[in-house]
Formats: structure tokens, C-alpha cells, sequence
């Protein structure tokens, strides 16, 4: 009787099969990764200083964690942009960025593309404020206590409605807030046209010179986001 015998495969065939295979299941899970998208990144310690919001998303007063999911963005920028989105109250955020509400104090920033979007950051509330105040080196300065307006009044081309409003002076700003005060209440009683040399950021409501606008400036907000138009 013939006995057949039966090959073994090479042991070095199979191990380059193996790692083949290997290499094959890295590549496809990089390739189904969307472009921009990072091993999120925690950044703890960012500070909001009064109950803000930013359209349908709410911001109660406290210490924020910002988590990174773009690779481009880093602790510093993601913390520049959260802070310029803050002053758009209405939620109309620069282009492409857009806000995702997931719950008070609960975010995500992404930006629209065609298609979809790409994610960049998301903040989350994890120690709420006693009260509302103190300082932000990226939003700058809360003064104390609120300034009233006593009938909804014109300056330039935003106007300001009968109520409550907060004084901030942005991060780099010379000015006091007692000067500042002072200032709005100068604009407020000027007639609707804004005195020279000063002009108007109108999206944030920031006041400025423009010979030296960053240590000029200082910007007016309700605290609910609906005061000014």
C-alpha cells in the first residue's frame, strides 16, 4: 500500500502571512479614522466666570475640562476658541465651527464640512461656581457687580434694552473697570452715535480704540445673552 504523506507549510511562510494579515487590519483601521481625528486630549482648569451660554447650549459659572479631538488644536488654542465662542451668546459661532448641546454645562465644538462634520473639542462642567466673578486669562476680567440700563437705549449700531449688564475687560485690556463703567455710561447718553475715536465690535459688544485696541477694550454683555441686539 502507497502511503501519501502529507507537506507541512514552511514556518516562515506562515509567520509572513501572519504579520501580512497584521499589517492589513492596522491599515484598514487608519484609513477608517476621519482626517483631523486625534486620541483625545484632557485639559483641565478653564474657568467660566458668570452663568453664559452660546445659543441652546448652557454654561453655568464654574471649572471646565476641555478634551481635544482634532490634532491641530492644542490646550492653548482650544482654549482661545471656547472663550471667543462664549461672547456669541446667539450661537451664530464663526464659520465652520458649530455648537452640539449635550446638556447644561455639556458641549461639542465641530466644524461643518461637506458631508458632515469634523470634531475638534468638547467642555464639560466639573466643579460649579459658589457665585459668579474673578479672572480668566482668556476671557479676561469680570467686574464686580452689574451695571443698569435704564431704558433700552441705541449706541452706534447695537441696542442695549432696559436691564442688567456685565462689564468685561478682555485679557491684555489697560482699562478699569470703574473707567469702564464710566465710558458705557458716557455712550449710552450720547444719542445713539457712538463719540470719536471709539468704535464697536458689534458681534461681542467690545468697545475699543482703534490706536490701541487691546488695552482700550472692553466689552458689555447681559447676563442671560439677550440684552443686546
Amino acid at each position: 500500500m502507497q502511503e501519501l504523506s502529507r507537506s507541512r507549510p514552511r514556518r516562515g511562510r506562515t509567520v509572513l502571512l501572519a504579520l501580512a494579515g497584521l499589517l492589513a487590519a492596522v491599515a484598514l483601521t487608519v484609513a477608517a479614522r476621519p482626517a483631523g481625528a486625534a486620541t483625545p486630549t484632557t485639559c483641565p482648569g478653564f474657568k467660566v466666570l458668570h452663568n453664559d451660554r452660546i445659543g441652546a447650549a448652557v454654561f453655568p459659572a464654574g471649572s471646565y475640562t476641555v478634551t481635544i479631538q482634532d490634532t491641530s488644536l492644542n490646550c492653548k488654542s482650544s482654549a482661545e476658541l471656547f472663550a471667543r465662542f462664549l461672547e456669541d451668546w446667539d450661537g451664530n459661532l464663526p464659520k465652520p465651527w458649530t455648537v452640539v448641546n449635550e446638556g447644561t454645562g455639556k458641549s461639542s465644538f465641530v466644524r461643518a464640512i461637506t458631508g458632515g462634520t469634523i470634531p475638534g473639542f468638547s467642555v464639560e462642567l466639573t466643579q460649579k461656581s459658589s457665585g459668579e466673578g474673578g479672572t480668566n486669562p482668556d476671557l479676561g476680567k469680570l467686574c464686580p457687580g452689574t451695571f443698569t440700563v435704564n431704558s433700552t437705549t441705541v449706541v452706534g449700531p447695537l441696542r442695549f434694552t432696559k436691564g442688567s449688564f456685565l462689564i468685561y475687560l478682555p485679557a491684555g485690556s489697560g482699562i478699569t473697570c470703574n473707567r469702564a463703567s464710566v465710558l458705557f455710561t458716557r455712550f449710552l447718553g450720547a444719542g445713539g452715535t457712538l463719540p470719536r475715536p471709539w468704535k464697536l465690535l458689534n458681534q461681542t459688544a467690545t468697545f475699543y480704540k482703534p490706536e490701541n485696541p487691546k488695552r482700550s477694550a472692553f466689552r458689555i454683555e447681559s447676563p442671560n445673552g439677550a440684552g443686546r441686539r
